[in-house]
């Protein structure tokens, strides 16, 4: 797997088999057309699915509120003080996003969708 960065210090819950897997197919399916993620949090998945898109010349749609899950919220148990945005009062993963985006060099191959899976959807 050949990555833009070390995927391990971003914030995400991918393992390294499971990423292994995902860019495998990423290099395969991204020839045939772009790829659709539903659910980037801070980019981990997004880097690696990045990464084979850029291998193959294609770009990847991430779609993502960016405002977390149940479990991410103030309180809860994935709760993160680093993604919690005090003067609008609410969790926000897209700075943390689009930095390791960036990082990676995969500005220009990522498609960042700031939205619900039900409206980007429409």
């Amino acid at each position: 797997m050949d990555l833009p960065l070390d995927i391990s210090a971003i914030k995400g819950f991918l393992g390294d088999d499971e990423a292994e897997t995902l860019y495998r197919r990423a290099l395969e399916e991204s020839g045939k057309g772009p790829v659709l993620e539903i659910g980037s949090y801070c980019g981990k998945s997004t880097v690696v699915l990045g990464a084979a898109c850029q291998q193959q010349g294609s770009i990847v749609f991430a779609v993502d509120h960016h405002r977390g899950s149940e479990e991410h919220q103030k309180g809860e148990f994935f709760h993160d003080p680093e993604l919690f945005d005090a003067a609008e009062q609410q969790f926000d993963s897209f700075r943390e996003f689009r930095r390791n985006i960036s990082r990676a060099g995969l500005n220009d191959t990522v498609v960042p969708l700031v939205a619900g899976s039900e409206v980007a959807s429409r």
